[in-house]
């Protein structure tokens, strides 16, 4: 990954990442809750998330998670969520679950079951991430991109341990004045850790024919409450 060295820049190029940040915290909202007396966030990053869902929330704890070491938060606890099930906080409990724009790096299969179990009666998952359509523009061009799920294939796996109470789909096109402009936005944001592709000027003008210098972000927005089967 790519994310420590485009820390000086992350918050300022991810765009969509800031903009999904704000739809969960007005979903959340719309709830009309905002007393958690425990909260867990994964890969919350550099905190951009964080600020935004502390501001409009109450709670007594929050702990906090990334893969990687920022060295910027003591209170962060390192680890990857793929293990989740192994980690001691798989055993406690939390009356919010939240995490924006990393679920696409994670097993939905490995995690779902213990965030699950992880969650206190009536608790809330408030999650957003990427699914197949997300850059399609650079691996129609270059061959590389993430594993990303449908939609349907994404309901389907939240219906197995949640109760789905909102869930959205969402198209963004960004547009950028020259192809080198996009990929400059990728390596800024820290994204282009989806593979390594020569930009050579014969590449670039062949993507600016194709794609007129688009980019799709195609996102997903997920709030589920702990299913009464659980």
């Amino acid at each position: 990954m790519n994310f420590l060295k485009a820390k000086q820049s992350y918050s300022r190029a991810a765009l969509v990442q800031n903009l999904m940040g704000n739809w969960l915290c007005k979903s959340l909202q719309n709830t009309g809750r905002e007393e958690f007396e425990r909260v867990f966030e994964f890969g919350c990053g550099q905190g951009e998330f964080t600020q935004k869902l502390q501001k409009i929330i109450r709670f007594k704890s929050y702990v906090k998670n990334d893969i990687l070491d920022y060295g910027e938060d003591l209170d962060v606890q390192i680890f990857d969520m793929n293990a989740i099930a192994t980690h001691p906080l798989s055993r406690q409990k939390f009356d919010l679950i939240a995490s924006n724009a990393s679920l696409q790096w994670l097993s939905s299969d490995a995690i779902f079951p213990p965030l699950a179990k992880m969650l206190a009666q009536n608790g809330l998952l408030l999650l957003s991430s990427f699914l197949e359509d997300n850059f399609k523009e650079i691996r129609q061009s270059t061959g590389f991109g993430l594993d990303y799920l449908s939609f349907q294939a994404l309901k389907n796996k939240l219906e197995k341990h949640f109760e789905i109470l909102h869930l959205e789909e969402q198209k963004i096109p960004l547009r950028f004045e020259s192809a080198l402009e996009l990929f400059r936005y990728l390596k800024l944001s820290g994204v282009n850790s989806l593979g390594f592709y020569p930009l050579t000027k014969a590449f670039l003008r062949e993507f600016e024919r194709r794609f007129q210098n688009r980019l799709t972000h195609h996102i997903v927005l997920i709030l589920c409450q702990k299913s009464k089967n659980l």
